[in-house]
């Protein structure tokens, strides 16, 4: 045979994983949660596919201008017509459809299936006339499910395949909605685990830092980068883009990026914006006017005190001071949700408030480095996405959990509760018994009690015992022939045997009496069910 013979063997594709019982339970756990402070909030469960028409998902994933640019994507084996943006089948000089392979990608987030779901609910409308962006509809729903990106680096708890659970309001201006949005992400938090004060729900408006870089004249500028001009939105967003790192390389710098550039860490040099040196003092004053200020009412007076004369600065301030006194009035307080005016998110995506779930806690990795958790999950308002689909603006707003992060987070810092028990567990002692084993394990059944019988092919009871223990059972039924007989069963408390209590009894004999019970065969239901329950 040939050495360069090439061969199959069992591995995973890089950023997908198998996930086993805990980690299925703790994402379960999640959802379940998440999705029962969503329902009280009044949105409906919907689900979309998986696989969508690529140009359905609009600039497919935020900040990326083409397909292949962090999406799987892939041709349709399926011919189909080209259509107009009227849904009309597009013709060549013949008079034939002219039909192609459409370009399919898999789902990168649930919100850009959202506005396409949204937009063929009222497409029919639409074309007919009868909706306007002064009628347009409002529609809230929650969605929990798979996405998938091609990330390139693959830091902890991020992946190429993950769950999310989000939820969107679409159809309101109504900055009300941003408001329940920080409530829901502050209950849905606590909800699934996290004590008051392990993490924070930061606060931005993309108006003020976008009202703010106008009142000081970087539209105005040209700058050239990488033998590029960078001017307007583009050079807005490469400014953004460095205060982002704000939490990272700390404000010396970021103002060392916006300006000549810096050396990292390592020693690399990393290139500057080289924006005007009359710039940078006047966004230094901005970034450092919020160090060390803690409530929300100091932050809308820091920002009040600015005297910003910019119309899209004062819209961003004016809507976090609503935002400050729905919370205020309903009681969500600054330990649960903070104002955060050097918040960046979703550049090209978020135009209004947006939202940021950061953990405080940290961990220990596996060379025994404290490390900070960060951002576990976020939102926005986003009222041009469905406009990419529809053509007439559909204001929305919204966040997403991402539930793989979360379970990281939750696993790395020793929150995930105990394992949910398993089974009883009938130990197999004897072929000739397994009519009696089934018989029993139907009976459990029927009472509403987990059960397995054991089947596999190592029969010594220290084997079957260990197999029991790492399904987390909290009962073993043993019955040989002579329990048979006399019409009893041994039953194992192994949920008790791991009780700290019992440990502590050095006398096996005593032990073992408070752990195994013989209880006769009429009683056994009985029996079962009241430790379980």
């Amino acid at each position: 045979m040939s050495k360069n013979k090439r061969g199959v063997f069992p591995r995973k594709i890089k950023g997908f994983r198998d996930i086993n019982p805990e980690l299925n339970q703790l994402r379960t756990k999640i959802i379940t949660k998440a999705a029962e402070v969503y329902r009280k909030y009044g949105y409906e469960h919907w689900d979309t596919p998986s696989i969508e028409y690529a140009d359905n998902l609009g600039k497919y994933m935020p900040d990326k201008d083409t397909i292949e640019e962090g999406v799987y994507s892939f041709r349709n084996p399926e011919n189909e017509p080209v259509y107009s943006n009227k849904g009309e089948e597009l013709r060549d000089n013949d008079n034939s459809v002219i039909m192609e392979n459409h370009y399919l990608s898999m789902r990168y987030d649930l919100t850009a299936p959202l506005a396409r779901l949204y937009s063929e609910k009222v497409w029919q409308s639409y074309m007919q006339g009868n909706l306007t962006e002064k009628n347009i509809p409002l529609f809230r729903r929650y969605q929990f499910g798979r996405v998938f990106r091609y990330e390139a680096k693959l830091d902890p708890g991020r992946f190429r395949e993950f769950w999310q659970i989000d939820f969107d309001t679409v159809g309101t201006n109504d900055v009300s909605a941003d408001a329940e949005a920080c409530m829901i992400l502050s209950d849905a938090m606590e909800a699934i685990g996290l004590k008051r004060n392990t993490y924070i729900v930061n606060v931005n408006d993309r108006k003020i830092l976008k009202g703010f870089l106008k009142s000081i004249g970087i539209f105005k500028l040209k700058i050239e980068d990488d033998s590029k001009i960078l001017q307007g939105e583009d050079l807005e967003q490469a400014i953004l883009r460095i205060i982002d790192k704000v939490d990272k390389i700390d404000l010396k710098g970021v103002l060392e990026e916006l300006g000549k550039g810096r050396t990292d860490t390592s020693g690399a040099k990393i290139q500057g914006l080289n924006l005007p040196d009359s710039i940078i003092p006047k966004i230094n004053s901005y970034l450092s006017a919020f160090e060390n200020i803690k409530t929300r009412a100091e932050i809308i007076e820091k920002l009040t005190a600015f005297n910003i004369k910019d119309v899209i600065f004062n819209e961003g301030l004016e809507e976090l001071k609503k935002i400050d006194l729905l919370l205020k009035n309903i009681g969500y307080q600054d330990d649960r949700i903070m104002f955060t005016p050097t918040l960046v998110r979703g550049m090209a995506y978020y135009t209004g408030p947006v939202f940021e779930v950061n953990s405080l806690q940290t961990y220990k990795d596996h060379k025994g480095r404290k490390r900070a958790v960060g951002a576990i999950c976020g939102g926005g308002r986003y009222d041009g996405l469905v406009k990419n689909l529809l053509g007439i603006k559909a204001p929305a707003t919204g966040a997403s959990i991402g539930v793989d992060r979360l379970a990281e987070l939750l696993m790395l810092t020793n929150q995930n509760d105990d394992l949910e028990d398993g089974p009883v567990f009938i130990v197999m002692f004897d072929d000739n018994l397994m009519p009696e084993y089934q018989k029993i394990a139907a009976e459990l059944r029927n009472a509403g009690i987990e059960t397995e019988v054991y089947y596999g092919s190592q029969k010594q009871l220290k084997k079957q015992m260990k197999y029991a223990d790492k399904k987390n059972c909290p009962i073993a039924l043993l019955i040989g022939e002579n329990e048979f007989k006399d019409g009893i069963v041994t039953v194992k408390n192994l949920k008790l045997g791991k009780d700290k209590s019992m440990q502590a009894i050095q006398d096996r004999n005593e032990w073992q009496s408070k752990i195994q019970k013989e209880i006769k065969r009429e009683n056994l239901i009985q029996y079962i069910s009241k430790i379980i329950k």
